[in-house]
């Protein structure tokens, strides 16, 4: 805990250091129906189709009865792909 002649300072100097979206670089969306959509939920939308897909290929595969804990093995998928789309997204990959 900061004391309390110290937290105005603290968040003025933490709003002057962070950056937002510069006027150049714009937000990281894009327009869907006339709406602007954030990256992150195109992407998180894909990592969970990405996720079912896999999941339907190990239960075919019948390889999904024998993952330790299969919840969180999906999760895992799932955060994954997304992450993997907005490298793509970004240009990071």
């Amino acid at each position: 805990m900061l004391p309390r002649a110290i937290r105005p300072a603290a968040a003025i100097a933490g709003a002057l250091t962070l950056a937002g979206c510069s006027a150049a670089g714009g937000p990281p969306s894009i327009p869907i129906f006339g709406s602007f959509f954030p990256a992150w939920i195109i992407c998180a939308v894909g990592g969970i189709v990405v996720a079912v897909i896999i999941r339907a290929l190990l239960i075919a595969l019948r390889i999904d009865e024998h993952l330790p804990a299969p919840p969180l093995v999906y999760l895992c998928l799932a955060i994954s792909g997304g992450i993997g789309f907005w490298m793509i997204w970004s240009g990071v990959a």
